[in-house]
């Protein structure tokens, strides 16, 4: 090195992990095979942009190409700034969308055939992402459920944006909703259903399952939901489909009336979780279960099914405590209302019986425990008189159902006891983890898309993010069997189970070194910290496969 080198660092953060995933992955090789594309960039590039783009710099879809440049992304991929221009990018998302099953159903077979996933088990629910802006031009795709007869048999490929019952209770904005179906091992993503703002939920189980049996036709696997799931329709669909299924049973009249007769056969079930298994003994959760045989006949291709399943009680004590602890502090809500209205009969707005009577139904219709309070209001001489009183009997039986919830489930009874059913119900979670890295680390929202057929696209690129994200979680998990990784955090902390979105974090710090000198420009890698390459040992990715391009240029 002469006085005419130059060096320069840029900092370009976990791009060469990531790409180093995908490449494993064969991601755009996928994309490119499935999905028929015109342009001077393929599409298999642009996917894996955004992709990446959605790994490192989680923000609202704009100004891509200015990040890309930035971040050395234009680098690696042999691209312009100009080359991912909004116009581009747009066009690639619909496209996506446009042959989102196939291009889905593609990249998951091949990540099941390199990483070995376990296809024995498959959770599914919905979540929503909410909309700013009048999407006045948005209207309804043509395969839109029309909400009557038999549940749509095919996936929607435009989720249309509107008003529908949003998770945080807002009525005033748009949203399109998603479902999602993860595998038990590992929580990996394996499809993804870009969904109207109003669907019901009830509503996508068949076509779910009838994607599900193209996508696996060889496996016969355990399908997991939660109450929408335990419609007969559903239930038939999934036996024929999955072959076994377990869920949450809505906990109806019938059952609580079915429950009573059988609540004296409760047994303790020896089951443990894992944040349990942490706690003292006094302090665990017990739970207690009976069940009984049942049978629905559900109408799925157009046969009648007769499903019979295993009706199991569970009773969890901290369910029980923080069901009474509510129902405790509702009850002292109304009694207050009762209270106050009661000191002020015939004074300011309590002069009327219609107002009166208006202030104790809302506050009875505050909480469902208002049905336990009865009054009595007369009046003589212009002078009101209140007497109430809260239904001792129905608390009683209220009370007799606090911690008490239901399952369903065609698995076998010898090989699968109750605390083993327990425990995979449980795990029902995983799903839920993976709506939360969508809608965290991954910000599935702001979307700045108006056009109904791009968002489709970018929920799928979404998939795909998470799909990395997730299987370096699963990967690193696997390989430290049970032993707590350190330097993830400060003071060395141990961390137990490191999530996907901490393993990126800790490459936020990697270097390209570029030398310049008479020979030209060289770029290499800066030296990898201790912990990043535990990191990567434990990902089972060799130092050299981490690039600085995409193909091999001499560096």
């Amino acid at each position: 090195m002469d006085a005419r080198t130059r060096v320069d660092t840029q900092v370009v953060g976990a791009l060469p992990l990531v790409a180093a995933m995908l490449e494993q992955w064969g991601l755009a090789d996928i994309v490119d095979q499935v999905v028929p594309w015109e342009g001077d960039v393929p599409l298999g590039t642009l996917v894996e942009v955004l992709v990446t783009n959605r790994l490192l710099n989680p923000k609202a879809m704009y100004a891509v190409g200015e990040w890309a440049a930035q971040a050395s992304v234009t680098d690696y991929y042999g691209l312009t700034a100009e080359q991912l221009n909004d116009d581009r990018l747009g066009r690639a998302l619909e496209r996506i969308a446009e042959h989102g099953a196939a291009a889905q159903s593609a990249a998951t077979l091949a990540a099941v055939k390199q990483w070995r996933l376990k296809v024995k088990q498959i959770h599914y629910d919905i979540s929503t992402a909410e909309l700013y802006g009048a999407y006045a031009v948005a209207q309804p795709a043509a395969d839109a459920d029309s909400g009557t007869g038999p549940s749509p048999t095919t996936i929607p490929t435009v989720p249309f944006p509107t008003y529908g019952r949003t998770k945080t209770g807002r009525e005033d904005v748009k949203q399109v909703q998603f479902g999602l179906d993860v595998l038990g091992d590992g929580a990996i993503p394996v499809a993804l259903l870009p969904l109207a703002g109003n669907t019901a939920e009830a509503r996508t189980h068949v076509a779910n399952l009838l994607r599900l049996r193209e996508m696996f036709p060889r496996h016969r696997f355990l399908y997991m939901g939660d109450t929408k799931l335990d419609t007969p329709e559903n239930l038939a669909a999934a036996q024929r489909t999955a072959g076994e299924f377990l869920c949450a049973g809505a906990f109806t009249q019938p059952l609580q009336a079915r429950f009573r007769e059988v609540r004296d056969q409760l047994k303790r079930v020896d089951y443990c979780s894992l944040a349990d298994a942490k706690r003292p003994l006094e302090e665990r959760d017990q739970y207690q279960a009976c069940e009984v045989s049942d049978s629905v006949v559900g109408t799925f291709e157009g046969c009648a099914v007769r499903v019979k399943y295993r009706l199991l009680f569970i009773h969890s004590s901290v369910k029980a405590e923080q069901q009474a602890t509510t129902r405790e502090r509702h009850l002292a809500k109304i009694r207050v209302e009762f209270e106050q209205v009661e000191k002020i009969l015939g004074k300011y707005s309590m002069k009327t019986e219609a107002a009166i009577r208006r202030r104790l139904e809302q506050a009875r219709g505050k909480y469902s425990e208002g049905k336990l309070f009865s009054y009595t209001l007369t009046s003589a001489g212009g002078k009101f008189a209140l007497t109430w009183q809260i239904d001792e009997a129905a608390l009683a039986r209220l009370k007799e159902l606090e911690g008490v919830f239901v399952l369903k489930t065609n698995r076998s009874k010898t090989k699968h006891p109750i605390a083993a059913v327990l425990a995979a119900y449980r795990e029902q979670s995983k799903v839920e983890k993976r709506f939360h890295h969508l809608k965290g680390p991954l910000a599935v929202t702001p979307m700045f898309l108006e056009n109904p057929q791009r968002i489709a696209g970018l929920l799928t690129i979404l998939m795909w993010a998470l799909t990395v994200m997730a299987l370096m979680e699963r990967q690193v998990r696997k390989n430290l069997k049970g032993q707590p990784m350190y330097g993830l955090y400060p003071e060395n902390r141990p961390s137990p189970a490191p999530t996907g979105a901490r393993l990126l974090e800790t490459f936020a710090t990697l270097c390209i070194v570029q030398i310049h000198d008479n020979s030209g420009t060289h770029r290499v890698l800066g030296q990898f910290s201790i912990i990043q390459r535990e990191i990567l040992k434990l990902l089972d990715l060799p130092d050299t496969a981490l690039r600085t391009f995409k193909r091999r240029c001499g560096t």
